[in-house]
This record gives structure tokens, sequence and C-alpha cells, in this order.
């Protein structure tokens, strides 16, 4: 092959190609890993605006006297343990009774705490126990025992 020929087939196509191959090949990369990376920083934020709504809401819910049905700790996994409480109440607006086991409003959307969090929190609440439950006037079936 002379110079001419390999300068051709380097620059007159070859070498075009390959540089089309690496940038298509870094941008896939970049999408690959920024966009999943960015949903779920997405999908979490999300839901945390959803929560910090709902408590902001709480505030000005009304309240009323419920009764602790079941009180447990749950646990759940396998190599990484997710432990978190379980509190059943029930309560009654209207002549209407409902049950609930949304403890924080705004739970349902994001919640943290640890192990330690998930046995204080039913300590508090054991079966039997009268407690404050907070309603949407709204959707009463909407309650917490805690605004926030």
């Amino acid at each position: 092959m002379d110079p001419n020929e390999l300068f051709a087939l380097l620059f007159g196509g070859g070498m075009i190609m390959t540089v089309v191959i690496v940038i298509f090949s870094v941008c896939l990369s970049v999408l690959c890993t920024v966009v999943p990376i960015g949903a779920v920083v997405w999908f979490i934020l999300k839901r945390k605006k959803q929560r910090d709504v709902l408590q902001q809401a709480s505030l000005a819910w009304r309240s009323t006297q419920g009764r602790v049905l079941k009180s447990r700790v749950e646990v759940s996994g396998g190599e990484h343990t997710s432990v978190s409480p379980y509190v059943l109440y029930e309560y009654e607006v209207h002549g209407q009774v409902y049950q609930s086991v949304q403890i924080r409003a705004g739970d349902r959307f994001m919640r943290s705490g640890s192990s330690r969090d998930a046995y204080e929190t039913v300590d508090l609440y054991p079966p039997g126990a009268s407690v404050t439950v907070y309603y949407d006037p709204a959707n009463p079936a909407e309650s917490a025992l805690e605004r926030a």
C-alpha cells in the first residue's frame, strides 16, 4: 500500500468513522450513567417534596382521639435488613370509623430513621393506648399520629 492510499484510508473516511464511533460511544456511556442517576435523584427529590407538602398541610388538620390496635417493629430483608415501626390505630370522624398505619404525615412518600427510632416509636404507641390522631378534614381517611 503506497502512502497516498494509506492517507486516503485514514483521512478519507476511515479516521472520520473512527472518530464518529468514539463520539457515539462516549455519548452512549454518558447517557447510560447520567440519565439513570438523574432519574433516581429526580425521584428522591419529588418524593421529598411530596412529603414536605403533606407535612405542611397537616399543620392545619383537625384532631380527634383514637386507639392503638397493634404496635410492633417489623423486620424485613436479607443481607440488608430494614427495621420499621408498624402502628395500627383507629379513630372516628363524623360517626365513620377509620383505621390507619401512618405514623408521621408524609411517611408514605419518604420515611427515614434507624432501627432504634423504630423501637422508640413503637414504645410510644403501645396497643390499647389512647392517641391523638390528626386527620385531613377534606379526606378523613388521610391521617397521622404525628404532623412532622
